[in-house]
């Protein structure tokens, strides 16, 4: 059986290019739905769909499948038995183990950025908190969602911790679509004290502080959440649209 020719030349040098974009598409759109599900632009039970989703990012549905299949092994999503794809529904149990070891593993995070500080850090998170604010006043939850993200995570990332920070974003992964629903209360849960705290601290270079406001702030988004906020959410009128979705890409 004759072999088949490999490409040389210009023909060998334009392959190379086409599978450079075809991974540099598939990255963009991991990344795009990892930010989406820790942010919390999923919500958990809400199916992804490979053509809306393709459609909402501009591309074709063959990196969203692959994207998605990648999520499904990180147990950031789940494939039905008609093979649709989802994003799972956490029982309380599973959600406070998630919620416990995010405290732990996020203040050892806290207390090693605090250790690290730097003056352009602190003031990339203030300003950031200013954005957190800004958006609780305006009830805009999406914008909240995003900027509370940004703000733990330019924190975490302050650690320089190559070990922490995959273990933190699975967490995240796993518990962000939950956390829509920590704001559908009427009274509007979040007030950004608890970042307040942490920026105190982090001014001061007390790490002890550092991780008592950021323990409060994780254990007070959890127990909004497993204090009825989730079921609310889900059996609610308030169920997030597609065009929503479509707003956060």
């Amino acid at each position: 059986m004759p072999r088949r020719a490999t490409p040389t030349g210009p023909n060998r040098a334009s392959t190379n290019r086409a599978k450079s974009r075809r991974g540099g598409v598939q990255d963009q759109v991991l990344r795009r739905l990892r930010t989406g599900l820790m942010v919390g632009a999923f919500v958990p039970g809400q199916v992804m769909s490979l053509r809306k989703v393709a459609a909402s990012l501009g591309t074709s549905p063959m990196p969203v499948r692959e994207a998605l299949t990648y999520l499904v092994t990180a147990n950031a999503l789940e494939e039905m038995p008609n093979r649709s794809v989802r994003v799972p529904r956490l029982s309380d149990s599973r959600l406070a183990e998630l919620f416990q070891i995010r405290e732990m593993l996020e203040g050892l995070a806290a207390k090693m950025a605090c250790e690290r500080v730097t003056p352009d850090l602190i003031a990339r998170l203030e300003a950031t908190n200013r954005e957190l604010i800004n958006a609780i006043a305006k009830r805009d939850i999406l914008g909240c969602l995003t900027t509370n993200q940004k703000f733990h995570f330019a924190l975490y990332q302050a650690s320089e911790s190559e070990t922490l920070m995959p273990l933190i974003e699975s967490l995240w992964l796993q518990c962000g679509p939950t956390m829509y629903f920590s704001l559908l209360s009427p009274s509007m849960p979040w007030d950004a004290s608890a970042h307040t705290e942490i920026l105190a601290g982090l001014r001061a270079g007390k790490p002890s502080v550092v991780q008592r406001a950021l323990a409060r702030d994780v254990r007070t988004t959890a127990k909004n959440l497993l204090g009825g906020a989730v079921e609310r959410g889900l059996n609610g009128p308030l169920m997030r649209s597609i065009a929503e979705m479509d707003a956060f890409f």
